[in-house]
């Protein structure tokens, strides 16, 4: 998934269900065990206030971020 706005729309778009369930899936597939964890309602809602505040700086540089472990892999 290619991060931009658009990307941010989306996930803005899920219901608390399924971005918890994403958040857990991502974790996942880069090696964070969130099985012991409960990721509770006021963490969705902090998740989406930051989403929300994101500016465009804001998620190119996460963009870069998520290249770079990618490419570190």
């Amino acid at each position: 998934m290619k991060l931009d706005q658009n990307a941010v729309r989306r996930l803005l778009s899920l219901n608390d269900a399924q971005l918890r369930v994403l958040i857990t899936r991502l974790a996942g597939e880069n090696g964070i065990d969130l099985a012991g964890f409960t990721i509770r309602p006021d963490d969705i809602a902090s998740v989406r206030r930051a989403l929300e505040m994101a500016t465009d700086e804001d998620i190119s540089r996460a963009a870069r971020q998520i290249e770079q472990m990618r490419r570190d892999r």
